[in-house]
């Protein structure tokens, strides 16, 4: 599936007919200043509330391979279930601390 690049000027100047078109063309890829900004998605038939479900999904989706991203580059990505059981401890521990502290 090809997405078409559309910027933010030219969906302001003509936002109608880009909605319009949206079912046709596919997915849209929204730019500012030659950055990704968003991405127009036609909806799939199926209902809105399918539809925000499944972003809803692609949302956690991302965040989950973030989350999997950070912990390779901080070298976490190995700990076993009692190193990372001892580390949430830790951080408790010191939450707490500084809360009687600010007391």
């Amino acid at each position: 599936m090809t997405t078409n690049v559309l910027n933010t000027r030219e969906l302001s100047k003509d936002t109608a007919q880009v909605l319009r078109d949206l079912p046709r063309t596919g997915p849209r890829l929204i730019t500012r200043g030659g950055k990704p900004a968003g991405i127009l998605v036609p909806p799939s038939g199926r209902g809105v509330e399918f539809d925000i479900d499944l972003l809803a999904r692609l949302r956690l989706g991302q965040a989950f391979s973030a989350s999997q991203q950070e912990a390779v580059l901080a070298g976490t990505e190995k700990m076993t279930a009692k190193e990372i059981d001892r580390e949430i401890r830790a951080a408790r521990r010191e939450r707490k601390w500084k809360k009687k502290r600010s007391e």
